[in-house]
């Protein structure tokens, strides 16, 4: 790809770098820019969401990179499986897409319920994960709601009180024309993202009816439901790939006490922190982001 085909995010013919693959019987739908180059960085969104999340940061990275954002398995344009709806079986599937599209080595940025199933690829497909981006996250406290719910709410109120905010629209999709007079409302925008972003005027009206087009999928409560019976933060000890964390410190699902909890497991990891940013540092300072981001696959391997 030229500079002049990923100048701007807007000027972007993204239908044109989309496609489906099927994977085990299941539509799973990817954006995939610059795929002739040898260094490979997946984009694993959150929940309710889809690659459109990443849009701003895609074509920055697709200028030295290989960058490919995929809809995990029951959100964006890939299909609802319940056979694919825990932790575990969502990263299966993303290491399932990587063997269809030839991929064996590549760098993995979760955001939230994404930087979940990249620490789950981690874990259980460590030949396949070069190095590891959590933002948004670790959310490692959070996920014992459904087995600890008491002493969850106790530890973590105001991360069960987001949550439970966000549990309004992770279910069903939000039409377009309430998501278009979302993205340029103040007031609905600070209403509706007030609890997990720094400052909603900062927010780029344009980008936000982008993302917000996209909120709302099938696999949001399976995805939430499927902790009971498992706990997706299980196997930390077993991450060896550097690993990075860029937080936000005002991020209310990712306290401190967790962050600190994964540094002590995985003793490749480090953390930097964007000032001025709650649970979206990439979409609230993207420069910033993109910065510490670059910063991080820039080192060579052995150094991180």
């Amino acid at each position: 790809m030229t500079d002049s085909e990923i100048q701007r995010w807007q000027d972007m013919k993204w239908n044109n770098h989309t496609r489906d693959l099927d994977v085990d019987g299941s539509r799973i739908h990817l954006v995939d820019l610059n795929p002739t180059a040898d260094e490979v960085v997946i984009f694993l969104h959150g929940i309710s969401a889809s690659w459109r999340w990443f849009i701003e940061i895609l074509p920055e990275v697709a200028r030295s990179r290989r960058a490919i954002g995929i809809d995990l398995p029951g959100f964006g344009g890939s299909r609802f499986s319940r056979g694919h709806s825990s932790f575990a079986a969502l990263a299966d599937s993303v290491a399932a897409a990587c063997a269809s599209l030839g991929i064996t080595r590549a760098t993995f940025v979760g955001h939230s319920m994404g930087s979940i199933v990249a620490t789950r690829l981690a874990a259980d497909h460590p030949g396949l994960v070069e190095r590891l981006v959590v933002t948004g996250g670790p959310i490692l406290s959070l996920t014992g709601l459904t087995r600890r719910p008491i002493s969850t709410i106790r530890d973590q109120p105001r991360a069960v009180a987001t949550l439970l905010a966000e549990l309004v629209t992770i279910g069903l999709p939000m039409p377009n024309w309430l998501a278009h007079r979302a993205a340029r409302s103040p007031l609905l925008l600070k209403a509706a993202l007030g609890p997990f972003v720094n400052r909603t005027d900062r927010l780029d009206p344009e980008l936000m009816d982008q993302v917000m087009s996209t909120l709302g999928a099938p696999g949001s409560f399976p995805a939430l439901l499927s902790t009971a019976s498992a706990d997706p933060s299980a196997g930390l000890d077993r991450i060896t790939c550097p690993t990075r964390i860029i937080r936000g410190p005002g991020d209310p699902l990712s306290p401190p006490t967790d962050v600190q909890r994964f540094l002590d497991a995985v003793p490749t990891a480090t953390a930097v922190e964007i000032e001025g940013t709650g649970h979206w540092p990439h979409i609230e300072k993207p420069t910033e982001f993109l910065t510490e981001l670059t910063a991080f696959l820039d080192i060579p391997t052995q150094q991180r």
